[in-house]
């Protein structure tokens, strides 16, 4: 073993405690990070799906971003006012769940941090649920073997998953890859869901489906700390339509959220990262400015400065400490 190589491994071991105890390297050459959030709960519980973040561990991350970070509002980012001595952050949250107004929106408020929250058009429509969520909490409670059949295909219910006969394709990549444009299929599939196991009548589950209301878009889009964005109509993945359906539809989800908000609806954070390049510049023209990805698929850095690039964070990435190193440092 070379000299060298031990002394790299002290380094990275020093480097690992040092992150432990809340001492960060300075060593990042990052100038913009956004993050992506999801649900924020009262205990972190995660059984029925890995994204969302208890409201204590929440208000720590606050404590820590604004220590580290410099946290930009829509304002900054359009303008590019970024600072030079530290890294730049972007909080965003996909889906507009109702545990977003009643747990993060008091702590961004406390601690004078912005955010974006991506909200759909599905109070608009009978059953304002997401449908990935019906089938995470369904596949959990649900009668094993119970089934679900659309586009001529049964998804049986197996190992807490609906999955197609052969096993060959699950219910979500199902929907995720559906040119379906409006809601009639996921209604189909709400349907059956709710018939196998309703979980709507269970108060204990509401922080892990419910939506805003329509009063609490409005309210949330009157704070300071707040920026109300799409997040499609339908929580449809756009880039598997055509351009023409997934622009109407982003049209469509602006419309809705400008006549709630009485704002101008001017981002986007695209359901599932899920985006064409020819979108990108479609929805520009509608006047969406600002549209966030997760994970760029076509070198959108270099050609395009109103797409931005976010990091998903997750319970599992570990606690405040390690979870800020990685931003800086992955």
């Amino acid at each position: 073993m070379s000299i060298l190589f031990k002394i790299r491994t002290v380094r990275k071991l020093v480097k690992h405690k040092l992150i432990d105890r809340g001492v960060y390297a300075k060593d990042s050459h990052k100038n913009l990070i956004i993050v992506m959030y999801h649900g924020i709960d009262k205990h972190e519980h995660t059984i029925y799906n890995q994204r969302f973040f208890g409201k204590n561990t929440f208000e720590r991350h606050l404590v820590s971003f604004k220590k580290h970070f410099n946290i930009l509002n829509a304002d900054a980012l359009a303008n590019g006012n970024y600072a030079a001595d530290k890294p730049n952050l972007v909080l965003t949250f996909d889906d507009g769940y109702a545990n977003n107004y009643n747990y993060a929106l008091p702590l961004l408020d406390k601690y004078g941090v912005h955010a974006y929250f991506f909200v759909t058009g599905l109070n608009s429509v009978e059953k304002k649920v997401l449908w990935a969520d019906a089938v995470d909490i369904v596949a959990h409670h649900g009668k094993k073997k119970s089934k679900v059949t659309v586009g001529g295909m049964d998804f049986v219910l197996r190992h807490d998953e609906f999955t197609s006969e052969d096993g060959s394709l699950t219910l979500p990549a199902y929907i995720r890859a559906s040119e379906h444009s409006g809601y009639d299929e996921k209604a189909l599939i709400m349907d059956q869901l709710l018939a196998i196991y309703d979980f709507t009548k269970d108060e204990q589950l509401n922080d892990y489906w419910q939506l805003m209301t329509d009063e609490q878009i409005k309210t949330a889009a009157q704070s300071e700390n707040i920026t109300i964005g799409s997040h499609g109509f339908y929580h449809n993945n756009l880039g598997s339509l055509s351009n023409e359906d997934a622009a109407a539809e982003v049209g469509r989800s602006k419309n809705y959220l400008e006549g709630v908000t009485q704002k101008e609806v001017a981002s986007i954070g695209f359901p599932d990262g899920s985006y064409t390049e020819r979108l990108n510049d479609t929805l520009l023209q509608q006047g969406i400015t600002q549209q966030f990805v997760v994970d760029y698929r076509f070198g959108d850095a270099g050609k395009r400065d109103f797409t931005y690039d976010r990091t998903g964070l997750y319970p599992n990435m570990g606690n405040t400490h390690t979870m800020v190193y990685k931003i800086l440092h992955q």
